[in-house]
C-alpha cells in the first residue's frame, strides 16, 4: 500500500496518495509490530508531503499567479485552497514535536506556513527559520514572469531550450523539449511585434518527441540555425535512446538527419559540445554520455567525438583523438583556455573528478591531451552543468561548475545544515584562470558558499555592466527539494551577490532548461526557464522574465558571420575596450550557447557599463590562422552584422514591446 501511495503521489494522483497514506496509518495504529514508531514516522512525512503537493497542485498550478510559488510568498502568491498546506502544517508539526532536528521537516513546515500567509508568526519559535533567511542583503529591480500573458507558460516535465532566431527575420524564437517519452517539442515564432505564436506542427517537427536538452548549432553552413535534441538521460541501462540531428531546411522547416548525419547511436545523454575543434571552418560535435556503475560492476557507455566531414556527414574519431571517456558525463563544455585558438574541453563528471582536456589538433587531425590532474578543476565530486566565461574580464576563459546531489541528504535538510558555513561541498566552483593551464578555486572568496543542487543553469549580464550573472535552476527528482532557483549578481568580477530574493527569481519549483536573449530588442537579457520535474505529475508551466531594468547601462549587439570559421562564429571571441569614466576598460565575450543545460542566443549580447564611447572591438575568429580583426568606429546601443574580413553593417532593432493583454493560456 505504500508503494501503491508513493507511486499515486509521483504521478500526481495526490488526493489518492493521501487517502492510501491515512488508511496506512490507521491500518498500523492498533498493530504491534518491531520499530512501529519509525514506521508512523516516515509514514507521517509521507502524508505531510503528499498534503504540501496537493496545496501546490491546487494553487500553483491550477490557479497560477505570477507571484506563484516564488519565495519569499507575497500575499498575491498565498494559497487561496488551504486545505493541502493547513494539513501539511499539523503533521510537520507533529513530526517536529518527536523529531525537532529534522531539518527537511522544518524547512518544509515553513514553506508550508508561508502559502498560508503564516511565516513568521505561525510557526512555533522553536522551529521557525530566521526570517533574514528569505531576504536580501542588496536591493534589485523585481523581475516578473509574463509567460502566461504571451502563451509561453505551457505545462510539462523537465526539458531543454534554445533562444535563436530559427527564421532568420531578426527576432529570437524559442524551441523547447519535454523529456516525456510522448511530449512533443514545440518551436515558438517571435512575430516581431512583441507576441509569439507556436508554429510546431507547420514546421516538420510533429511527432519529433522527448529530449532531456537540446542544442543549437549550424553544422552544415548554411546559414540557418540547426538543432540537436539530447535523450535518454538517467534512465540507466533503459537509456539507449538516440539523439536527433534536426537540419534547418531554410523554408520554415526541419528534417530529422539523424541517421543520414550518421551520428545515430543509443546512448544516454543530456549534453553536447558543438566546436570547431581542428579549426577547419566546420563545426564538430562532442557529445557526454553516462556510464553507470552497477552491482560492482560497470557498463559503459563511451562517449562521442564526430569530426565534420564538410558534406553533411560526420566521422566517429574519439579513439584517434586520445578522448574516449568512460564516466557518468552530466555536463560538457567548449572554450579556448589558454589563448592558442583552439577549443579545449571540459567534462562535468556525476561521482567522479571533473576533467580537461587541451586541445593539440594539428594537420593530422583532432588530438586532445588530459590535463585534469594539474588543472585543479576536479570538484565538485557530484557535480552537473557547467560552463565557461570570463567572470572578471581578464581576457581568460574561467570555468563554472555546480553541484548536484549525492542521495544522502534531502536538499532543504543540506542546505539547513550548511546555512552559514563557508566550506560547504556541494557548493558551486568558479575555476579563475591562471593563464598557465591552472585554475584557482574561487567559489568561497567570491561568495559562492551554499549548497545547490543544480539542473539547468545559464550566466547572463542582467544590468549590462559588462560583468557576467548567472541562474541556477535547482532541485532534483525528490519530491520534498521544493528550493529556490537562484540568481547571483556579478558585482565587478570581485564577488557574487545573491539576488534570489530582491529580484523574485525564487521559485520552489524544478528549473530546468535556462536561456537568455534580448526577446524585445530593448538592449537587455530577458529569459526563458523550461520547469517541471522528472516524476509524471511533477510538471510545472515554464516561465518567462521580462528585464526590467533601468536602462542607464550601454549595450551593443553583435551578430558574428564565419567565412574561413564556421558560419555561426561558434567559440569567436570579442574584446571590446571602451571609455568609461575617462579611463579604459576591457569586457570580453564569447560566441556561446553557455550552460551545457541552457541554450542562450548565439547573438552577442553585451553590456558595456556607464561607456562614453566605443574604442575599438577586436574579434577573434576560430579559424586556422587564428584570425584577429579589429573593428572601430561602433556607437553604443546599436546593433551590427559583422561578416569576417568585411566592415560591420548596422542591422534594424526597434525595441518591439511585448503584449502583456493575452491572459492565461495555460
Amino acid at each position: 500500500m505504500v508503494m501503491w501511495g508513493f507511486e499515486e503521489l509521483k504521478a500526481g494522483n495526490t488526493e489518492s496518495a493521501i487517502r492510501i497514506f491515512q488508511d496506512v496509518l490507521k491500518m498500523v495504529e492498533p498493530m504491534e509490530i518491531p520499530g512501529k514508531a519509525q514506521t508512523v514516522l516516515e509514514m507521517k512525512k509521507l502524508l505531510a508531503l503528499a498534503a504540501l503537493r496537493l496545496g501546490e497542485q491546487q494553487n500553483c498550478i491550477l490557479n497560477h499567479t505570477t507571484a506563484s510559488c516564488i519565495i519569499p510568498i507575497a500575499a498575491e502568491g498565498q494559497h487561496s485552497k488551504k486545505e493541502g498546506s493547513t494539513l501539511a502544517m499539523e503533521i510537520y508539526q507533529d513530526i517536529l514535536r518527536q523529531t525537532p532536528d529534522d531539518l527537511t521537516s522544518r524547512y518544509l513546515f515553513n514553506v508550508a506556513a508561508m502559502t498560508l500567509g503564516k511565516f513568521p508568526d505561525g510557526v512555533p519559535p522553536q522551529f521557525r527559520l530566521p526570517k533574514e533567511y528569505y531576504t536580501s542583503k542588496v536591493d534589485f529591480p523585481r523581475f516578473t514572469d509574463i509567460a502566461s500573458n504571451l502563451g509561453l507558460d505551457k505545462r510539462g516535465l523537465a526539458g531543454g531550450v534554445a533562444i535563436e532566431d530559427f527564421n532568420n527575420d531578426g527576432h529570437l524564437d524559442i524551441m523547447a523539449s519535454n523529456w516525456g517519452f510522448h511530449d512533443q517539442i514545440h518551436l515558438y515564432q517571435n512575430k516581431g511585434d512583441g507576441s509569439f505564436e507556436d508554429v510546431t506542427m507547420r514546421t516538420g517537427l510533429q511527432g519529433i518527441t522527448g529530449g532531456l536538452n537540446i542544442r543549437q548549432t549550424d553544422y552544415n553552413n548554411d546559414g540557418f540555425a540547426d538543432v540537436l535534441i539530447m535523450r535518454g538521460a538517467w534512465f540507466r541501462d533503459q537509456g539507449k535512446i538516440p539523439n536527433s540531428l534536426l537540419k534547418n531546411n531554410g523554408d520554415g522547416t526541419f528534417t530529422d538527419v539523424t541517421v543520414a548525419a550518421g551520428i545515430y547511436t543509443k546512448r544516454p545523454t543530456q549534453n553536447a559540445v558543438w566546436a570547431d575543434f581542428d579549426l577547419d571552418g566546420w563545426l564538430d560535435l562532442f557529445i557526454g554520455n553516462e556510464a553507470v556503475p552497477e552491482g560492482g560492476s560497470a557498463f559503459y557507455f563511451p562517449s562521442e567525438l564526430y569530426h565534420n566531414q564538410r558534406d553533411g556527414t560526420f566521422k566517429e574519431v574519439s579513439a584517434s583523438a586520445n578522448l574516449q571517456i568512460n564516466a557518468f558525463v552530466k555536463g560538457s563544455t567548449g572554450g579556448d583556455i589558454n589563448n592558442d585558438g583552439l577549443p579545449d574541453l571540459y567534462l562535468s563528471i556525476l561521482n567522479g573528478n571533473n576533467r580537461l582536456f587541451l586541445n593539440e589538433s594539428d594537420e593530422t587531425g583532432i588530438k586532445f591531451k588530459d590535463i585534469s590532474a594539474t588543472a585543479n578543476i576536479g570538484e565538485p565530486f557530484v557535480s552537473f552543468p557547467t560552463w565557461m566565461f570570463d567572470f572578471n574580464n581578464d581576457g581568460w576563459l574561467d570555468i563554472f561548475v555546480s553541484a548536484y546531489s549525492d542521495g544522502s541528504e534531502d536538499l532543504p535538510g543540506k542546505i539547513l545544515r550548511a546555512y552559514g558555513k563557508k566550506d560547504d561541498p556541494f557548493r558551486p566552483r568558479i575555476y579563475r584562470n591562471n593563464g598557465n593551464s591552472t585554475f584557482t578555486d574561487m567559489s568561497i572568496p567570491m561568495g559562492l558558499t551554499e549548497p545547490v543542487f543544480s539542473m539547468g543553469s545559464n550566466y547572463c549580464d542582467l544590468d549590462n555592466d559588462g560583468f557576467p550573472d548567472f541562474y541556477l535552476g535547482t532541485g532534483e527528482p525528490n519530491l520534498k527539494s521544493i528550493v529556490p532557483n537562484k540568481m547571483y549578481w556579478n558585482r565587478e568580477g570581485k564577488k557574487y551577490d545573491d539576488i534570489t530574493y530582491a529580484g523574485g527569481f525564487g521559485n520552489i519549483q524544478k528549473g530546468h532548461g535556462v536561456a537568455f536573449g534580448d526577446m524585445d530588442r530593448d538592449g537587455d537579457q530577458d529569459f526563458y526557464v523550461k520547469m517541471g520535474g522528472s516524476f509524471e505529475g511533477d510538471v510545472y508551466q515554464s516561465i518567462f522574465f521580462e528585464n526590467p531594468m533601468p536602462h542607464d547601462n550601454h549595450w551593443i549587439v553583435l551578430k558574428l558571420e564565419g567565412v574561413a570559421s564556421n558560419r555561426m562564429a561558434l567559440g569567436a571571441r570579442v574584446e571590446i575596450e571602451i571609455v568609461e569614466g575617462g579611463k579604459s576598460r576591457k569586457i570580453y565575450e564569447m560566441v556561446s550557447p553557455g550552460s551545457s543545460f541552457g541554450g542562450n542566443s548565439l547573438q552577442m549580447e553585451i553590456g558595456l557599463g556607464k561607456a562614453e564611447s566605443i574604442r575599438s572591438a577586436k574579434i577573434y575568429w576560430p579559424d586556422k590562422k587564428r584570425t584577429v580583426q579589429e573593428v572601430t568606429g561602433l556607437s553604443l546601443d546599436r546593433a551590427y552584422h559583422i561578416k569576417e574580413g568585411n566592415e560591420p553593417v548596422i542591422v534594424e532593432y526597434t525595441m518591439t514591446p511585448f503584449k502583456k493583454e493575452a491572459g492565461h493560456h495555460h
